[in-house]
This record gives structure tokens, C-alpha cells and sequence, in this order.
């Protein structure tokens, strides 16, 4: 005969052993379901901290905290640092100028704004101008260079000019300003309210009131 208590025993253990199991992986399964959701955090979490930790400055009695996040349409524009860039004249001329950074002004716009531009540009008769500026935009799409601030020029037979604004406009090689302009040359000084610069005749004229100064000594005659 069979001993039904037993047999009841068995398949009670049975049962239990399949719950515990069941439970096990439930739980095994829970857990494998927080690590995913807290390990995108975590990278996330250390991704955070790396980029803090370089602008974190102690001066001795305070840690200071300086983070910029990039605003909206930032990652869209061109960005360049110390770098050379090249601009074409109308004669396919090549005008080299180098500039701490290169910013687009909004993505897509084609104008750059030049953080300290500088360059020689190449005239007629081996001649050239070096110019330049704290601050300048480009115009990619008429190669139009503006440059603000203290301008300055310096021409390859020794004159210099200063103005506050000038403008090269490389698809008809001319210079122009609207600004007062100071020329000091070997003979004169010059103070002018605009003026026009024509690089393949290398021919400077002055706009609006301009005043010439002259020293005495380059009036007088040979003696």
C-alpha cells in the first residue's frame, strides 16, 4: 500500500523548491533591471564630473565653480582656434591671415567673427599692407573683411595708419573707412575723416576734411 502522507510530503517539497526557484529568478531578474537604469546614470554622473572638475579653482579659501553650457545651435557653428585661413582676391591672389579664434556668428550665416585678425595683403609692384585689429568679421559671401577697434596699417614703404573701422573688400581689391583715419609717413602727418585705398595701383585718397601736417624742416630747401 502507499503511504499518501509521504507522497503529499513529496510533491508539497516539490512545490516549494518551484516557488523558491521562481522567487529566486524574479529577484535576480529585479535587480538586473535597476542595474541597467543605474548605469546609464552612473556614466552619465562621471561624464558630469569631468567636465566640472577642470574649472573647479582653489584659491585657499573657496573653491569656485565656472561651467558654460553650450546654448542651442552653439554645437552648429564653425569653431577654430589659432589657426590660419585664406582669402582670394578677385586676381587669385592668396591673402594669408591668422586669428586666435574663428566664430560663426549664427549656423549657417557664412560671417565669421575674428578674435585678433592679422595678414599681409599682397599690391602691385611687390608692394603690401600688413593690417591688424582686436576684433574683425569676414563675409564669406562677398568677401567683405571688416575690421573694429584699434585698426591698425602698416604699409611696406613705411607709413602707418590708424582708424577705429576699415573694410577690404577682396573681390575688387579695395580698402575703404568712414572713420577718422591718422597717416604718419616719413615727410607728413595726415588726419582725415575717410579714405579709400585702391591695392592694385596702389593708390590711397583721403575723404572729407583732411588736415596735412608738414615739420618745418622738410619746407626748407637744401641749403
Amino acid at each position: 500500500m502507499f503511504d499518501s502522507q509521504k507522497i503529499d510530503a513529496y510533491f508539497n517539497g516539490e512545490k516549494n523548491l518551484r516557488q523558491q526557484t521562481e522567487t529566486s529568478l524574479a529577484r535576480r531578474a529585479k535587480i538586473m533591471r535597476w542595474i541597467k537604469l543605474a548605469l546609464p546614470c552612473f556614466a552619465a554622473l562621471l561624464i558630469g564630473l569631468l567636465i566640472i572638475i577642470p574649472h573647479l579653482q582653489n584659491d585657499g579659501s573657496r573653491m569656485d565653480m565656472d561651467v558654460t553650457l553650450p546654448k542651442k545651435g552653439e554645437l552648429e557653428k564653425l569653431h577654430m582656434e589659432e589657426t590660419v585661413f585664406y582669402i582670394t582676391d578677385a586676381d587669385n591672389k592668396v591673402n594669408n591671415f591668422n586669428a586666435d579664434k574663428i566664430d560663426e556668428t549664427e549656423p549657417g550665416s557664412k560671417l565669421l567673427k575674428l578674435t585678433n585678425p592679422q595678414g599681409i595683403v599682397p599690391g602691385s609692384n611687390q608692394t603690401w599692407v600688413n593690417i591688424q585689429a582686436p576684433t574683425g568679421y569676414f563675409n564669406q559671401l562677398n568677401s567683405v573683411l571688416q575690421l573694429i577697434d584699434n585698426v591698425e596699417m602698416f604699409y611696406s614703404d613705411g607709413m602707418t595708419a590708424h582708424s577705429t573701422e576699415m573694410f577690404f573688400d577682396f573681390k575688387h581689391s579695395k580698402a575703404y573707412g568712414v572713420k577718422p583715419v591718422t597717416v604718419d609717413g616719413e615727410t607728413s602727418h595726415i588726419e582725415a575723416e575717410g579714405f579709400e585705398y585702391d591695392n592694385k595701383k596702389n593708390l590711397l585718397t583721403f575723404t572729407g576734411k583732411t588736415y596735412i601736417t608738414i615739420p618745418e624742416e622738410q619746407l626748407k630747401g637744401n641749403d
